[in-house]
């Protein structure tokens, strides 16, 4: 099992109680972290300074989250400069979400995800994508995902991380698809423990993302229950998703460490 995580720039520009969290989880054995770039794409200066952190006080490779929304190819070139700068050879390509309405490009920018991954593949950057096993919220289906999955590969990216996602059949159907349109790309599973179910259901709803009733309901005013429950539900998670042939996972930390810990020690203890 490889594994890696996702942080993101905190509000409060506490940047190295962020670089403590991962301390505390790097006894792991990351492959590498994330580093996301924040809504709208409005957070470039906070995604340095956060990638400046770690740089500064640990040794881990750090994948770049980068968004074409809102931005000329000039815009971008700029900001690959400076990452690459900072000692990043790896993005993670995203369109970015939309402060209102549908997507329109930037008149001096990329009309999709394939033409940026083909700018940052010739920017020699290595390219992750976004995968969905349910159709993005903007999407006109499955269909129109997996085939922009397939572009993406094409264009040059050869990893890529998935949505968050409760359901197997969704999975399946997604790495099914996956081979029968001959995409050459290693999917990363991404992997949302249950930190908080209200929390989580709000932000699922944003992505497109279902949850299960029967998630949900082994959820109550109890803390330490909805823990062991969080835990039991991202275990079984990883082996569902281990018996179809996905073996690297991508958690989502929202920058802690705690339930984490308690998910590997006991994934330890079944092993």
């Amino acid at each position: 099992m490889k594994i890696s995580y996702e942080f993101y720039p905190p509000k409060d520009l506490n940047y190295q109680k962020v670089v403590e969290e991962y301390s505390l989880l790097s006894s792991h054995g990351p492959r590498f972290i994330s580093i996301t770039y924040g809504a709208l794409g409005s957070s470039q200066e906070k995604s340095v300074g956060l990638i400046k952190a770690f740089k500064e006080n640990v040794s881990v490779e750090i994948v770049a989250h980068l968004t074409l929304v809102g931005k000329s190819k000039q815009e971008v070139g700029l900001i690959v400069d400076e990452f690459s700068d900072l000692g990043i050879k790896k993005i993670v390509a995203l369109r970015g979400d939309v402060a209102k309405g549908s997507f329109v490009a930037h008149q001096d920018g990329f009309k999709n995800t394939a033409e940026f991954v083909d700018f940052l593949v010739n920017k020699n950057m290595e390219v992750f994508v976004s995968a969905y096993p349910e159709p993005h919220p903007d999407s006109q289906g499955f269909e129109f995902d997996i085939n922009l999955l397939k572009d993406k590969t094409l264009a040059g990216s050869k990893q890529s991380i998935s949505q968050f996602c409760f359901s197997m059949d969704e999975y399946q159907k997604l790495v099914n698809a996956m081979k029968a349109k001959n995409i050459q790309n290693d999917l990363t599973a991404g992997i949302m423990p249950i930190y908080n179910i209200n929390s989580l259901c709000n932000m699922a709803e944003r992505c497109g993302t279902k949850i299960p009733s029967e998630i949900i309901n082994q959820f109550s005013d109890d803390p330490l229950q909805n823990e062991q429950a969080a835990i039991n539900i991202c275990i079984k998670q990883i082996y569902d998703l281990q018996a179809i042939g996905v073996n690297n996972f991508h958690f989502y930390t929202l920058n802690q460490s705690s339930l984490l810990n308690k998910i590997f020690q006991e994934l330890e203890l079944k092993q």
